[in-house]
């Protein structure tokens, strides 16, 4: 073998040893979201390794979804939740039986957009259980690139917001964040709060309303 089928021999060895290396480290990625999202309980274990295999072919868009059960709802329990592109089966039961569903959950990126929000929860004070599917199909703006839906329990009642993450201004006053948080007197107008630089539609229930 001369010099030249050596190099080139070499180059071959080379681009292939980086071709399994590449795939190696895609399905660790891949393996590190299953494991980990097994471990802590992550709401989105499945969901976001779909989204992570749909980015590679391109068939995702940035946008957002979150649930804050801790801050916003602290009278219930969130028993079970799910958004993705297929419907829902009926009375899922996740969360009973002792097995632990987040309180809060919040997902970033390029991942699939969802045509279904399912959340089932249960009243801590009375018991009470509650379920609720939405289609979103006719409900979502056909862009929703950075656009944050938002999930709101209030009793017995579920709302979706919007929220555009473009901020539409860059501060409030002290004055106007102090009469925000004292008017915050139910979850949406607390998600109100906390959102205050952003313009925000609610989407479900009907009708369609611009809160700011």
């Amino acid at each position: 073998m001369n010099k030249s089928d050596d190099l080139n021999w070499s180059r071959a060895v080379s681009v292939e040893r980086n071709k399994f290396i590449n795939r190696k480290s895609t399905w660790l990625v891949l393996l590190s979201l299953l494991l980990g999202c097994g471990l802590i309980g992550c709401g989105y274990g499945t969901y976001a390794v779909a989204g992570f295999m749909n980015d590679l072919k391109g068939n995702t868009v940035d946008h957002s979804f979150e649930f804050n059960a801790h801050t916003d709802s602290p009278g219930i329990e969130v028993l079970d939740y799910e958004y993705s592109t297929r419907k829902p089966d009926k009375d899922q039961l996740l969360g009973l039986n002792n097995n632990s569903v987040p309180q809060g959950s919040s997902i970033t990126g390029g991942f699939p957009r969802g045509d279904f929000v399912y959340m089932k929860w249960r009243i801590r004070a009375t018991g009470e259980v509650f379920e609720d599917r939405v289609d979103l199909r006719q409900r979502l703006p056909s862009d929703i690139r950075n656009q944050r839906i938002y999930c709101v329990i209030d009793g017995g009642r579920l709302s979706l917001l919007l929220i555009d993450l473009k901020k539409y201004r860059e501060r409030v006053t002290s004055d106007e964040l102090k009469k925000s948080e004292a008017d915050a007197n139910t979850p949406v107008k607390h998600v109100l709060t906390k959102y205050i630089l952003y313009r925000v539609k609610q989407i479900y229930p009907d009708p369609i309303t611009q809160l700011r």
